[in-house]
């Protein structure tokens, strides 16, 4: 069987929905997130109750924050290698072995080169977990209360004659269009996070979701 992976925002449920396959249908987890964490723990080190996944956002910091550009694209660069070295473990894995294996990519999944978001739409089922319109707002709340490693492409605007702050809710809905499109087309299957959150089905119900999609 085909590795499952998992696409879409950050926070819309793909580390839940791969946490609880493991737990409850014996899956194998590949967490891209983790891994980089793991990779830059030597640059960031979590304050006291902080997450890591946040200590890296501070890390990254804001679009227009001085050397933004740079760091962002230090966490492509491992972004690739940690999401290549998890389609190649499933795969090979998944080839010999009767578990199944659930790729958990990050947010920014769809800036990483056309060659390897091919080779996982090859040799994966690939499901896109959409993110409901009626929690954008929630999702810019948290961002700027607890920032997490947003990449954006190149997609924040100039912003003369406004402040960066003020800039950011227009541009940050624009940014969650531009990847819907992009998700929608790595993806095989797409179901509706907010409908998962609120229905809470099992594990084997999930799958049969992802399978008819």
């Amino acid at each position: 069987m085909k590795p499952l992976c998992l696409v879409g925002m950050s926070g819309v449920g793909k580390s839940f929905w791969s946490q609880r396959l493991v737990r409850d249908a014996g899956f194998v987890r590949h967490d891209c997130d983790g891994a980089i964490g793991e990779q830059l723990a030597s640059l960031v080190s979590p304050a006291p109750g902080e997450s890591t996944v946040n200590a890296l956002g501070r890390w990254m910091g804001m679009p227009w924050s001085a050397g933004y550009d740079a760091r962002e694209a230090r966490y492509l660069e491992l972004e690739h290698e940690v999401t290549r070295d998890a389609l190649e473990a499933a795969a090979r894995a998944a080839s010999a072995d009767p578990a199944r294996h659930v790729i958990d990519t990050t947010g920014s999944v769809v800036y990483l080169p056309a060659s390897l978001l091919d080779d996982l739409r090859a040799r994966c089922h690939v499901v896109y977990l959409r993110t409901p319109e009626s929690r954008l707002d929630a999702m810019l709340a948290r961002y700027l209360a607890e920032p997490k490693p947003v990449v954006w492409g190149g997609a924040f605007p100039p912003t003369a004659g406004s402040s960066p702050r003020d800039a950011l809710p227009p541009a940050y809905r624009a940014l969650l269009e531009h990847r819907h499109a992009r998700y929608a087309a790595l993806a095989s299957a797409s179901l509706d996070g907010g409908v998962l959150e609120a229905t809470s089905p099992g594990a084997h119900a999930f799958l049969a979701a992802c399978a008819a999609g």
